[in-house]
């Protein structure tokens, strides 16, 4: 989210224009948390969004209570934004250099890029295994040439859904099914 404010100031009624498209994360959580997953544990499910490369905010699974629709994402993402985050989420100062860069750090952990020219998830699934698998996804516009690069320079494999474009918290759901059907 390289444009979406830090500080928490945009409008709860104007998510996608004065919060630079906050709603994206809002739904991406809304699918991780909420609709996707069927019988994955949403325990061991993270999201994390950086912000303006400057902040970085860490999801969990929030409990028995989740938040429903983007207003109330919104909402615990203003909250962490302006110092009061929830328990469930971490806020950091840190860029997507640091994240992935840590990611890749972990033992067995594998990072990857979604992104349509990539090669079809369904041939990479059996390299996955149940080791830590996480995966970059773009904003409304895609990803960007600064992220691309950070991906060919730490040796970030690209994976793809397939030639449909997709919002990204199909993108979220899609993955989930997957590793669903795996059954890891």
């Amino acid at each position: 989210m390289p444009e979406t404010p830090v500080n928490g100031d945009y409008l709860l009624r104007d998510l996608p224009g004065s919060g630079k498209r906050i709603d994206i994360l809002c739904r991406d959580a809304a699918a991780c948390f909420g609709w996707a997953p069927v019988s994955w544990p949403k325990s061991c499910i993270e999201l994390v969004g950086i912000l303006s490369d400057t902040s970085t905010l860490t999801f969990r699974y929030p409990g028995t209570w989740i938040p429903k629709g983007e207003t109330e994402w919104a909402q615990i993402i203003m909250d962490s934004l302006t110092g009061r985050p929830p328990i469930f989420v971490h806020v950091s100062k840190t860029g997507l250099e640091q994240v992935v860069r840590k990611l890749m750090s972990i033992s067995g952990s594998q990072v990857w890029l979604l992104d349509r020219g990539g090669i079809p998830l369904a041939d990479v699934m059996d390299a996955m295994g149940p080791a830590q698998n996480s995966f970059m996804l773009g904003d409304h516009r895609g990803i960007d040439e600064k992220t691309r690069q950070l991906a060919n320079e730490c040796g970030v494999c690209s994976v793809s859904l397939g030639n449909t474009s997709y919002l990204s918290s199909h993108c979220v759901a899609a993955v989930i099914s997957e590793f669903e059907r795996m059954g890891l």
